[in-house]
């Protein structure tokens, strides 16, 4: 069962540049993470907040991203960046009219 996750990182006024080159110094190791699907950052336009749109395989798959190296690292780098702790939010899926476009898709080859 795919888990899509979305985390939301506030930074501190002016710090979104910082909280993005952390995740440009993480991602890659993210996207080598067994059942990592999706790791993509976005950024709130005109704000401070970071978006990490995610799709992992399984639950035990993000757990274990959670508990890893390159999680504790991002934390590292972020230490003094966020105004808080980020929100997480894990989703359903709810497919809505056309059924590719209604949901994020699962990537079966590399693009």
């Amino acid at each position: 069962m795919t888990l899509c996750v979305v985390a939301v990182l506030t930074a501190k006024p002016g710090k979104a540049p910082a909280v993005l080159e952390a995740f440009r110094e993480v991602s890659p190791l993210v996207h080598e993470e067994p059942g990592c699907e999706l790791y993509a950052a976005h950024r709130e336009q005109g704000g401070d907040a970071v978006i990490m749109v995610e799709r992992w395989a399984s639950r035990a798959d993000l757990d274990a991203h959670a508990s890893g190296a390159a999680l504790d690292r991002l934390n590292e780098l972020t230490t003094n960046l966020l105004v808080g702790p980020y929100d997480v939010w894990f989703l359903d899926a709810v497919p809505l009219g056309n059924p590719v476009k209604g949901t994020i898709p699962r990537e079966t080859t590399p693009a």
